[in-house]
């Protein structure tokens, strides 16, 4: 198989002979039926996941329209406020060339009708045939928020029931989202030349864990979709991630433990290493802490050790947690999130674990696959 440094070549090759990509024109209209006519407000389009508007209108007689241009297929959200403030819930959907037609009702606004985009369609058929995963993985997301709610409010006890309750829907949630990348590794292989394979490698690569397998995918991608600019910022991505895949050498780097000492991943050498990203304030990493702690008592007199990075910024916050949960082993702190992107962390918690060489030899391993995989080496 190419290694990504040879593929990411092929494609800026290919990509340099490409003329930019004229921005296509696209047309969003509508309805928007059951806003009270006292009660008026605004309708926004929204790039997904930011803040950024790209356009906004007015209800006229129940019926809205936007128009722009676009460089590739992309996602969005549309949302409503009323002059009450307040807010509808999100419509996500996806923008691409051509006329869209959206028919919603206030209130239920996440289950309007689409028409008239063949992404928006096949997007539409592949949740329809995954109904099932897709469900269970919204229960129990809905679940673990509840959860991570309470725990919150319990300071992140150890003693809080909420506790045994999200490492419980953890497992399921696991389960189901394994089965759910499964399909859409399929799906892509089977439509290289859909716009929708890029966005399924997309949510893919979330989990950097996949990097291997994203990339024998994305060489199957059409090479049209390739040049998009979302298939250029996947490019981009794995080409980032090429020195921290499975095999090599763990980047270096320095950072101040809990004293102010500076400890140098290097000192590690010799032992199995795990190498933990993680927040005071993020709930999922306070739960993982009590694995890592499982399997650091079990496995530290072995030759194993764990070096936890914070991304706090707030120091007290930081150190008050390394005490609360236990922490017994080295922890450093990054404020400035300069390892956590040298080593490209976009969610936290992520780890690494590296042989006594500093190879890495696994990634993203949370809970029992952190403890069998140990089990396994030991």
């Amino acid at each position: 198989m190419k290694t990504i440094t040879q593929l990411g070549l092929a494609l800026l090759s290919l990509i340099s002979t490409l003329h930019a990509q004229e921005k296509a024109p696209y047309q969003i209209q509508g309805t928007l039926a059951g806003v009270q006519k006292e009660q008026k407000g605004m309708l926004f389009l929204q790039r997904y996941n930011t803040d950024f508007n790209l356009d906004s209108a007015r209800i006229d007689q129940g019926n809205f329209h936007f128009k722009g241009t676009i460089e590739g297929p992309e996602m969005a959200n549309l949302y409503y406020i009323n002059t009450l403030g307040e807010r509808s819930e999100t419509l996500d959907f996806y923008i691409e060339k051509g006329k869209i037609t959206i028919n919603a009702i206030w209130g239920k606004l996440h289950t309007a009708s689409i028409s008239g985009s063949p992404l928006n369609t096949d997007a539409k058929q592949f949740e329809e045939t995954h109904k099932t995963i897709i469900d269970h993985i919204s229960a129990l997301t809905t679940e673990y928020f509840e959860a991570e709610e309470i725990l919150s409010q319990d300071s992140f006890s150890m003693d809080s029931p909420a506790r045994a309750l999200i490492n419980k829907i953890d497992i399921d949630l696991n389960k189901w989202s394994a089965q759910l990348s499964k399909e859409q590794a399929t799906y892509i292989d089977q439509n290289p030349n859909n716009a929708l394979s890029l966005f399924k490698l997309e949510r893919l690569l979330k989990d950097t864990s996949n990097q291997q397998l994203v990339t024998t995918l994305y060489e199957k991608i059409n090479p049209k979709l390739k040049s998009t600019p979302l298939g250029q910022q996947l490019l981009e991505q794995l080409r980032n991630l090429d020195n921290l895949k499975m095999g090599d050498i763990a980047p270096a780097f320095a950072l101040a433990d809990t004293t102010g000492k500076q400890i140098n991943l290097q000192d590690f050498r010799g032992k199995y290493v795990l190498i933990d990203f993680w927040a005071s304030w993020c709930v999922p990493c306070r739960v993982e802490n009590e694995h890592v702690q499982k399997a650091y008592n079990t496995y530290k007199d072995r030759g194993f050790e764990v070096l936890g990075i914070s991304t706090d910024m707030m120091l007290d916050n930081w150190k008050k947690a390394v005490k609360d949960d236990g922490m017994t082993w080295v922890n450093v702190v990054d404020p400035e999130s300069k390892v956590s992107g040298q080593y490209h962390i976009n969610s936290i918690p992520s780890n690494f674990l590296l042989d006594p060489t500093g190879k890495i030899i696994g990634i993203n391993l949370r809970g029992e696959t952190l403890h069998e995989s140990l089990k396994n080496i030991f």
